[in-house]
Order: structure tokens, then sequence, then C-alpha cells
């Protein structure tokens, strides 16, 4: 009966995570997108700040403006489309994050509570602890992603790991969903006996049943999870454009020949 608890819960949520890794499909048609920071990068109030490897400090202002160390660089025409190009690229990635880790987080909740709701009836407390889980990841994701002034702000430091598709942040979720699967295994072996003892102890009716309402889920929020592998697309486009106008940059800009913040992988390929 723990197999069957168990291989239900996964099969309903696994495919509901946020859709930031792509599927093995992906990988053989060359669009698999890994996106490593070498440095660190902030964003807030419209001032974007670099801080390459060797700690140099790199600044672009909302006007586009670049400084060096705290020294204001004047820019050929073709170098201030770079910079322009590279900061463009950068705050349009930014939102593009915080929606799809919004949207991850909702179809994920969905997911989730369906499954315990079924499992163990909408009024158990670890179907409330569940809905307080997510509540807390929400604010979470809020404090992360957006200033006192309702503005987006973007911190590298922030995710404790070098993609800006934070790994740890989904390696925290995984984490943190699983302590509350093992705490929750005695309600849900309880609510299996209940099932079984209301059906006779017919336990391949139960598992069927189980099995459908797991397809059932996952038919709900397949189309959710493709439209954000879409965006995750997206993003990895315009930080790809990001990278080819810092390439541009480090080898134009002098001063800024340590800046190499973002490396795209081979693997991805732009999309004009």
């Amino acid at each position: 009966m723990k197999t069957i608890a168990l291989s239900t819960l996964f099969a309903a949520t696994l495919c509901t995570l946020p859709a930031l890794a792509h599927t093995d499909e992906d990988s053989e048609t060359g669009n698999q997108c890994n996106t490593q920071l070498h440095g660190s990068i902030n964003y807030q109030y419209g001032k974007l700040t670099v801080t390459t490897q060797e700690g140099d400090a790199v600044l672009i202002t909302p006007k586009h403006e670049l400084f060096i160390k705290g020294e204001k660089v004047e820019l050929s025409d073709d170098e201030q489309r770079w910079v322009s190009d590279y900061y463009t690229s950068i705050e349009t990635a930014i939102p593009m994050t915080v929606q799809i880790a919004t949207e991850g987080l909702h179809v994920a909740s969905f997911a989730v509570t369906e499954v315990f709701s079924e499992m163990l009836g909408t009024d158990n407390e670890m179907v409330q602890e569940f809905d307080e889980f997510f509540t807390d990841l929400k604010a979470e994701l809020n404090t992360r992603f957006y200033a006192p002034d309702g503005s987006y702000q973007f911190n590298s430091e922030g995710l404790n790991g070098n993609n800006w598709i934070d790994d740890a942040w989904e390696d925290e979720f995984e984490s943190r969903v699983e302590n509350l699967v093992e705490k929750s295994m005695g309600h849900m072996l309880m609510a299996i006996g209940r099932q079984m003892l209301f059906e006779d102890g017919d336990m391949e009716d139960f598992a069927s049943r189980m099995e459908n309402f797991g397809a059932t889920i996952e038919e709900r929020v397949g189309a959710q999870t493709e439209a954000l592998e879409q965006k995750a697309d997206e993003l990895c486009t315009v930080l790809a454009k990001a990278d080819y106008a810092e390439t541009r940059m480090q080898k134009h800009i002098p001063g800024l020949n340590g800046l190499d913040l973002l490396e795209i992988s081979r693997d991805y390929k732009m999309q004009k």
C-alpha cells in the first residue's frame, strides 16, 4: 500500500515541477538551455551592477550609461549599442524569470494540493500544512524578486548557485516537499486503509482509481507546463542575446576584458 501511495503522488506531481529543465527531446534537438553565471549580478531600481570574478564592478544606469570601477566610460556608437542591448536583454529577462517561477509554483501547488486532498480530504491537517508551505514559498518569491516600491529586482547572490534559473530553488522545493511527504505517510496509509475497507479489500480497483486520478491531474496541468516550457525557451533566447552583447563589450570596450557573467550552453540555438 505504501508503494501505491508514493506512485500515485509522484505520477501526479513530478510533471508539474517548474518547467525550467527541458526534456530529453529538447536535448536531441539542440535546445537544452544551461545558463551559468561567472560573477554576480544585481538589478534594483533600474541600476544594473555586474561584479566580475576578479571583483571589478560594472554599472549600467537606466540611461544606459556605463561605469567601470566608478568611472564613467565614453562610448562610440557601436559600443553604446552593445551596452544598450546588454542592459535591455537582462532587464527583459528578469520579469520573465519572475513569471516562470511564480507560474511554476502555482502549478505545483495545485497538483500537490489536489493529490493530498483526494487522498486525505480537504480538511486534513496535512492539506492545510501544504497550503501554508506554498503560501510561504510565494512570500519568499515576492521578497526575492520585488523591491519595496514594487519594482522588479534581481540578485544572483541570493540564488545559492551559479545558474540564472536557480537550481538551489528547485532543490529547496523538492527537499521541503519530500519532508512533508514523509511526515504525511501515516495519514496516507490510514486513508488507504479506509478506502480499502470501503471497497471490500479490492486493491486492484483502488489502484486503478488512483492511477486514473493521477492521469487526470496530469491532464489538467499539462497545458500549463507546456506553456512554461515555451516561456523558458523564450527566456533562454533573451539571455543568449545578452551573452552575445556581453561578448562584444568584452572584446571592444577597454576595461571589460574580465566581464564574462553569462555562459549559455552551446547546445542552445539562439533564435534570431
